[in-house]
C-alpha cells in the first residue's frame, strides 16, 4: 500500500515541477517579448537602473539586459542567425585542375627566367661589342629599338614626280661617330614609303624603359645608305622636259638644323648642272641665266653681288620683281656649279647650341631657261633655314632668338601657301612673308605646268627624335593633299581624241543656234544706231564727232557679222571648254551693246562739261 502512495506522490510532484517550469518559461517569454519591444533609450534606462554598462550596439545592450532578467541569450541570438542568408561558398575546383594550374604557373616562371637570362646574355654581348666600337649607348634601349625596326622586305620602288603636283620626300642622314660616342642611338628606320621613329621613354615609375613607335608614310623615303643621286633621279630628273615647256619647278629642303639640308641641296645642284647642259646642248637656242639670293631676318641680299641689299616689289601687272638682283648667264656646267659654290660660301651662318654652322637664312637659287627674250622654264632651289624650337634656343642670345622667330614665321607661311594651293583655294596667302612673296610663281602657276618637291631631312639620333617628329608632322600636313592633287592633275590632262570628240559634238550644237544669234545681233546694232540718231538732235556740235565714231563702230560690227555668215560656221575654231552658245553669244552681244551705250553717254557728259567751261 505504501509503494503505490509514494509513486502517486512522486507523480504529483513531477507534475507540479513541470507546471512551475512551464509557468516560469511563460513568464520569461512574456518578459522577453516585452524587452524586445523596448526602444534603445528605454533599454539604456533599465541598464542604468540595474547598474549595468550602456556600451555596445543595441543588440548587445538588449542581450545584457536579458541576462540580468534571467533570460538565456542563446535563445535570443538564434533568431537573427536564422534570418541571415546562408553564405554561399565558391565551388571548389577539382583537384586535377589545381594541379594543372600549378604546372602552368611553373612553366611561365621558367619561361620568364629563360627570357631574363637571354636578355642578360644579349646585353653583355652588346656591351662588349659597343665597347670595342667605342660606342657609349644605352644597351637596353638599343636592343628594344632593334627588335621594333622596319624590315627591309617592305621596301618598294620609288615613284617619280611626273604626275605628282606636290611630292613629299623624306631623307634620313647617317648617324655620326661623335654622336655614337656621346650615347646617341639610331632611332629611325626606313622602308620606302614607310618611315618609323622609335622614341625612347620611361614609365611613370621612372625606372621601367619602353619604346614608342611612330609610323609615317610619304611619296618617297630615303635611308642613310641612299645617295643624293638616288634622290635626284626620282625628284628633278623626270622634270627636265617640263623646264623647257613653260614649266615652274620648285624644290625645298626642310628640316631641323644639322639634319643635312645644305648637303642634300649641294649634291642636287651638282647633278642638275650636268643634266641642264645636256638639254641645252641639244637645243642651241636655249640659254641659262642664274640668280642667287638669301632672305635673312626678313631682308633680301644678293649672294652673287657682294650681298647687296635687294627690294621685293610688285609691278603694275601684279608680278613680283626683285629689284637690284643680278642675273648671271652661264655658258657651261662648270661655270654654273662655280656660281652655286660661290653663293653657298657667302651665305649667312652662325653657331648655335644645336649646330656650329647653322644656316640662319633661306637661300633661293633661280635658274631660268630662255630662248631669246622669252622664258621657257624656271627652276627654283630653296635651302630653308634650320627649324628650331623656342625651348631649345633659350640659352642663345637675343639676336639668335629673333632669327629663330623669323625663320619659324616664314616656315609657317610657306606651309599655309602650299596647303592653300594644293586644296584649290582661290586665295593663296603668299604675302605673309618675304619667302612666300618671292615664290609667288610657284603657287600661282598653272597646275599642269607647276611641280613642287619637298625634301624633309631628319637626324637619326635618339635625342633628336622629338625634332624629327616635328619635321615629319610638318611634311605630313603637306602630304595630306598630295594624292588628291595627283588625281586632279591626271583629270586635267585630257587626251586629244577625247577633246576632238567634244569639239565635234559642240559644233553640231553651234550650227543649230548660230542663225538665231546673228539675227539677234543685227537687231541690237540697228537699235543702237536709232538711239544715236535720236541723240544727234539734242547734242551740240562738239559732241557729234564722238557719237559718229560710235555709230561707225556699230556699223563695223554688222559688217563683221555678215562676213561670218558668208564664211559659215564650220570655219570657226572650236573652243576647248565651250559654254552653251545661246547663253554665251547672247550675253556677249548684250554686253557689247551696253558697253557702246555707256561709252556714248560718257562722251556726251564729258563734252557737255567742256562746253559749260568754255561758256564761262
Amino acid at each position: 500500500m505504501q509503494q503505490p502512495k509514494q509513486q502517486q506522490l512522486s507523480v504529483q510532484a513531477q507534475k507540479e515541477r513541470d507546471r512551475l517550469k512551464a509557468q516560469r518559461e511563460g513568464q520569461l517569454n512574456k518578459k522577453e517579448q516585452a524587452l524586445n519591444k523596448l526602444s534603445d533609450e528605454e533599454v539604456v534606462v533599465q541598464l542604468k537602473a540595474k547598474g549595468l554598462g550602456v556600451y555596445g550596439t543595441k543588440q548587445e545592450k538588449l542581450d545584457r539586459l536579458k541576462k540580468a532578467n534571467g533570460i538565456e541569450v542563446s535563445k535570443c541570438e538564434s533568431a537573427p542567425q536564422q534570418q541571415q542568408a546562408p553564405i554561399q561558398q565558391p565551388p571548389q575546383p577539382p583537384k586535377g585542375s589545381v594541379v594543372d594550374n600549378i604546372k602552368k604557373m611553373e612553366q611561365q616562371r621558367e619561361e620568364r627566367r629563360k627570357n631574363m637570362q637571354e636578355m642578360k646574355r644579349e646585353k653583355a654581348e652588346r656591351e662588349e661589342y659597343n665597347q670595342i666600337l667605342g660606342k657609349n649607348v644605352d644597351v637596353e634601349f638599343e636592343l628594344m629599338i632593334d627588335k621594333s625596326r622596319l624590315k627591309g622586305g617592305l621596301i618598294q620602288e620609288h615613284q617619280t614626280t611626273q604626275n605628282i603636283k606636290l611630292c613629299v620626300c623624306v631623307r634620313k642622314r647617317p648617324i655620326f661617330k661623335k654622336e655614337e660616342v656621346a650615347g646617341e642611338i639610331d632611332a629611325i628606320s626606313c622602308a620606302n614609303p614607310m618611315i618609323r621613329v622609335h622614341e625612347s621613354k620611361l614609365k611613370v615609375d621612372g625606372i621601367t624603359k619602353y619604346v614608342e613607335n611612330h609610323d609615317f608614310q610619304f611619296d618617297n623615303t630615303f635611308s642613310e645608305v641612299e645617295q643624293g643621286k638616288d634622290i635626284y633621279d626620282v625628284s628633278l630628273a623626270p622634270l627636265m622636259e617640263l623646264l623647257v615647256n613653260q614649266g615652274v619647278v620648285t624644290c625645298f629642303a626642310y628640316g631641323q638644323t644639322g639634319s643635312g639640308k645644305t648637303y642634300t641641296m649641294k649634291s642636287i645642284q651638282e647633278l642638275l648642272a650636268i643634266d641642264l647642259y645636256k638639254l641645252i646642248n641639244a637645243s642651241p637656242s636655249f640659254k641659262i641665266v642664274v640668280s642667287f639670293f638669301e632672305i635673312y631676318g626678313g631682308k633680301c641680299y644678293d649672294l652673287l653681288n657682294n650681298k647687296a641689299p635687294l627690294q621685293i616689289l610688285e609691278d603694275k601687272n601684279n608680278n613680283i620683281q626683285v629689284q637690284g638682283l643680278i642675273e648671271r648667264p652661264c655658258e657651261s656646267e662648270n661655270e654654273l656649279f662655280q656660281l652655286m659654290e660661290l653663293a653657298n660660301s657667302v651665305r649667312t651662318t652662325h653657331a648655335t647650341v644645336a649646330n656650329d654652322t647653322s644656316s640662319r637664312s633661306h637661300s633661293i637659287c633661280q635658274i631660268m631657261i630662255r630662248q631669246g627674250y622669252a622664258d621657257m622654264g624656271k627652276l627654283i632651289l630653296v635651302d630653308l633655314a634650320g627649324s628650331e624650337r623656342a625651348q631649345d634656343t633659350q640659352s642663345n642670345n637675343r639676336q639668335r632668338r629673333l632669327e629663330g622667330a623669323e625663320i619659324n614665321k616664314s616656315l609657317l607661311a610657306l606651309k599655309e601657301c602650299i596647303r592653300a594651293m594644293d586644296s584649290g583655294q582661290g586665295h593663296v596667302p603668299f604675302r605673309a612673308s618675304k619667302l612666300t612673296l618671292v615664290l609667288r610663281d610657284s603657287f600661282t602657276a598653272k597646275s599642269n605646268k607647276s611641280r613642287i618637291i619637298m625634301i624633309a631631312c631628319i637626324s637619326p639620333g635618339s635625342s633628336s627624335a622629338d625634332h624629327s617628329l616635328n619635321t615629319l608632322r610638318y611634311a605630313d600636313r603637306l602630304k595630306d593633299k598630295s594624292n588628291q592633287a595627283k588625281v586632279q592633275l591626271e583629270e586635267r590632262e585630257v587626251s586629244n581624241e577625247e577633246l576632238l570628240y567634244r569639239q565635234q559634238q559642240q559644233n553640231g550644237y553651234d550650227n543649230k543656234s548660230q542663225e538665231n544669234n546673228n539675227n539677234y545681233n543685227n537687231n541690237n546694232n540697228n537699235n543702237n544706231n536709232n538711239k544715236l540718231s535720236q541723240q544727234d538732235k539734242q547734242n551740240t556740235p562738239l559732241q557729234l564727232p564722238k557719237i559718229n565714231d560710235a555709230r561707225n563702230q556699230n556699223n563695223q560690227n554688222a559688217v563683221n557679222l555678215k562676213k561670218n555668215q558668208s564664211q559659215g560656221p564650220d570655219k570657226e575654231k572650236p573652243k576647248s571648254q565651250p559654254v552653251p552658245p545661246k547663253q554665251s553669244k547672247r550675253i556677249n552681244s548684250v554686253q557689247e551693246d551696253s558697253d557702246d551705250e555707256v561709252a556714248a553717254e560718257e562722251l556726251v557728259n564729258k563734252k557737255n562739261g567742256q562746253v559749260k567751261e568754255d561758256v564761262r
